[in-house]
């Protein structure tokens, strides 16, 4: 009786343990962009980045020009908002970009930094590159130049 006992005890224990475990919170993901977007704070977000993905795009392609010749995709779910920030009449807005060539291969993650004045108007304030990606052996023929890090 006392093994069972003992054996019912331990069971328990570790349930209340896994339990615990499992319910422990887990920090947050900013998921920025979903088409399954549902609440009001993920479909500001799905539409912060509409708003900015032809800019986004913009300064992207004006960047990479130099490095590579072939076709790159800024796609709105390869795009973060890392920060919101108002900073007296102005807000400041920062977006994580990974540009992609061909299907699903990343070129590079680029963080692009705005302010937008109270009359909405947006102007680049600083585009960082962060990192590279090895790009595939079928697209090094648009390499240009390497991006240096």
């Amino acid at each position: 009786m006392n093994k069972k006992l003992f054996f019912a005890v331990l069971l328990i224990l570790l349930s209340i343990l896994l339990l615990a475990m499992h319910d422990k919170k887990k920090p947050e993901e900013i998921q920025t962009f979903s088409v399954d977007a549902v609440t009001e704070d993920e479909i500001k977000d799905e539409l912060i980045i509409a708003l900015f993905i032809e800019n986004i795009t913009k300064y992207v392609d004006h960047f990479y020009a130099e490095f590579y010749s072939g076709q790159i995709a800024v796609c709105n779910y390869e795009i973060d908002i890392l920060e919101i920030i108002k900073n007296n009449s102005c807000i400041n807005i920062s977006f994580g970009v990974t540009p992609q060539i061909g299907a699903h291969n990343p070129l590079g993650y680029d963080v692009l930094s705005y302010s937008i004045n109270s009359s909405g108007n947006a102007k680049l304030t600083k585009y960082e590159h962060i990192k590279n990606y090895p790009v595939p052996e079928r697209f090094e023929e648009y390499i240009i130049n390497p991006i240096e890090e």
